[in-house]
C-alpha cells in the first residue's frame, strides 16, 4: 500500500482535492506554499505590524516573520522549522495563529521572545473576504506562477509590546488588513542551479507603477491592485467596492488613473492620486498619503531575504531564528548594522495611508498603500 502521508486534522473534514491525505499537495514543485499575511497600522502614530505565517509542504518547511515599525526603526524577528511532524500545528517559534471562525475571526500572537516583542490581537473581517482573480503565468513555455489570494479588511484589538512601550489596538485608528494565499510564485522555496535562466519576461511583471491597496472608508472597503504600464495603460486591473451593509452588492470600477508625487525625485510616493471610473462613466478621485515608515518585506525574508540571503522557504534546520533593528528614517536608504540588507532599484516597500475623496472631503479612510514606483 502506498500512502501519500500521515492523517493530518483537516483530514476529518470533506474537503479532499486529490486521492492522497492533506500532509502533501498536488504539486511537486518546491515553490509551492500556502499561507497567511497580516498587516496592522495605527494612524495616530504611524506604527505598523507586518507578520505572516506560511507552509512549504514540498521543501517540508513552516516559515514566519514579524516587522514591527515604530518611530523610524523596523524591528524584523525571523522564524523558521521543520514542517513536519507538526504540521497540524499553526506556529512557528513563539508566532502562532488560531482560526476561531473560518474567513471571519482570527488570533495571531507572539509570546515572550529574546527579541522584546509581543503581541495578543484578535482579528475580525469587517465583510466577507474577497477573492481576488486568480493569476497563472507562463514564461518560455514553464508555468511559473499558479496563485489564488483572498483579502479582508478587519476590525483588530488587543496588544502590541516593543522597546518596553504598549499599544493598546482598537479599531479607532487601527486598521488591519489581512491576506490567504496559495499555490506556486515567488513567496519561497529557494532557488535551484539546475534550471535554465529565465530568458523570457511576462510584459505584465513591468510597470511604471504598482499598487496593492486596502482601504476601510466610512460605509465600506476599497480594494484595488494594478501595474500601471510607462504608457498609462493598466494590466492588470482590478478594483472592488465592498459595502459594509451586505443588503447590498459589492462593485467594480472599470477603468483607472494614477499619478504619485515623489520624495526628492526618489522612488518613493509622497502622495498618490487614483481616479477610478464607475461603470456609469463618473469618476472617483482619491488621494493617498502614507503616514508611516516604510517597511521593508526584506525584513521577513521577502526578496532573498534572511541573513543568508536564500529567501523564505528554505530549510534552515528543525528551529531557526533571527531578528535585527533597520532605521528607515531616510526615504528609501536602510540603516542596517549587520550590513546584509540589499535594496532594490524600485525601493520596494509598504506602508500605511491616509484616503480621502476628493469630491467630498468627508468622505475619508485608513489602510494599506502599497505603491512601488519604477526608478
Amino acid at each position: 500500500m502506498t500512502n501519500s502521508g500521515p492523517l493530518t486534522k483537516m483530514d476529518e473534514y470533506p474537503r479532499h482535492q486529490i486521492g492522497g491525505t492533506f500532509d502533501s499537495v498536488q504539486s511537486d514543485s518546491v515553490h509551492w506554499n500556502d499561507g497567511f499575511y497580516f498587516t496592522l497600522g495605527d494612524e495616530a502614530t504611524g506604527a505598523t505590524l507586518f507578520a505572516a505565517i506560511r507552509l512549504y509542504p514540498n521543501t517540508d518547511v513552516m516559515d514566519g516573520f514579524a516587522c514591527v515599525t515604530v518611530d523610524g526603526r523596523q524591528h524584523n524577528l525571523r522564524w523558521s522549522r521543520r514542517l513536519r511532524p507538526r504540521i497540524d500545528d499553526l506556529s512557528v517559534g513563539p508566532l502562532s495563529l488560531h482560526i476561531i471562525e473560518p474567513l471571519q475571526t482570527l488570533r495571531l500572537e507572539c509570546t515572550d521572545n529574546e527579541y522584546g516583542i509581543t503581541f495578543d490581537l484578535l482579528w475580525e473581517g469587517l465583510h466577507e473576504p474577497y477573492l481576488e482573480d486568480r493569476i497563472v503565468r507562463y514564461s518560455g513555455g514553464r508555468k511559473v506562477y499558479d496563485r489564488t489570494n483572498f483579502d479582508q479588511c478587519c476590525a483588530v484589538t488587543g496588544t502590541i509590546s516593543v522597546e518596553g512601550h504598549t499599544f493598546n489596538v482598537n479599531e479607532d485608528t487601527w486598521v488591519g488588513v489581512r491576506d490567504h494565499s496559495w499555490g506556486m510564485g515567488r513567496t519561497g522555496g529557494g532557488t535551484s542551479k539546475a534550471i535554465a535562466p529565465d530568458d523570457s519576461r511576462d510584459p505584465r511583471r513591468g510597470f511604471a507603477m504598482r499598487q496593492w491597496t486596502m482601504v476601510r472608508m466610512p460605509d465600506r472597503v476599497m480594494f484595488w491592485q494594478f501595474h500601471q504600464q510607462a504608457d498609462g495603460s493598466f494590466d492588470p486591473l482590478e478594483a472592488v467596492v465592498i459595502p459594509f451593509d451586505q443588503r447590498q452588492p459589492q462593485w467594480s470600477y472599470v477603468d483607472a488613473e494614477a499619478s504619485a508625487d515623489r520624495i526628492d525625485d526618489l522612488p518613493r510616493a509622497e502622495r498618490v492620486r487614483v481616479l477610478l471610473t464607475r461603470p456609469d462613466g463618473s469618476v472617483d478621485r482619491f488621494e493617498l498619503t502614507p503616514v508611516s515608515s516604510p517597511v521593508y518585506l526584506q525584513g521577513g525574508g521577502y526578496h532573498d531575504g534572511f541573513t543568508d540571503r536564500l529567501g523564505r522557504g528554505v530549510y534552515r534546520g528543525v528551529d531557526h531564528h533571527e531578528g535585527e533593528i533597520w532605521d528607515v528614517t531616510h526615504p528609501i536608504n536602510v540603516g542596517d548594522p549587520g550590513g546584509w540588507f540589499l535594496q532594490r532599484p524600485d525601493a520596494w516597500a509598504e506602508n500605511f495611508a491616509t484616503c480621502v475623496n476628493l469630491d467630498n472631503p468627508t468622505d475619508r479612510g485608513f489602510g494599506h498603500l502599497e505603491c512601488v514606483l519604477a526608478p
